[in-house]
């Protein structure tokens, strides 16, 4: 989450029929985030996949930079830089927390909300396109399953 010139990113893997799932996983993600960083670049160049990342796990609402970083399966002082970038550039705010004063919460700005809602609409532009391939039907039942099978393979309480 270096502050450096992006870099491309890697490249797609070719897949198979019997691909194993993490790898048809990671290739989904990677086609659904090229996707919506086409749409938010537009808008600002500046964005990556991590800034999407931080503006998704705020979608319930403001929050401390440590609970920003424990949904995103990383370090208060791995995010701190990425939200203090999105502070910068005007789409995130820090406020005071009310349950403790010593503590911010982090929350989106009037032009981060409209940059995450451009990004959500991406999103369901995208689904459009796969339910359109697949049929409604069978990507509801693919997201099902997805579901049940990171259930299946997360720790219990994860």
């Amino acid at each position: 989450m270096s502050r450096s010139t992006p870099q491309e990113p890697p490249a797609l893997v070719a897949l198979t029929g019997s691909s194993r799932l993490g790898a048809l996983a990671r290739r989904l993600a990677q086609a659904v985030t090229a996707g919506v960083l086409a749409e938010v670049q537009q808008r600002d160049a500046r964005i990556r996949a991590v800034h999407l990342r931080v503006f998704a796990s705020l979608e319930n609402g403001p929050a401390r930079a440590v609970a920003v970083a424990r949904l995103l399966g990383t370090t208060k002082q791995t995010t701190g830089p990425v939200i203090d970038e999105l502070v910068a550039w005007g789409y995130l705010a820090r406020r005071d927390d009310p349950a403790d004063a010593r503590a911010k919460l982090v929350d989106f700005t009037g032009a981060g909300r409209e940059l995450a809602e451009a990004a959500a609409e991406a999103v369901r532009v995208l689904e459009s396109r796969v339910a359109d391939e697949v049929g409604r039907e069978e990507l509801d039942r693919c997201r099902e399953t997805l579901w049940r099978a990171v259930g299946a393979l997360e720790p219990p309480g994860g």
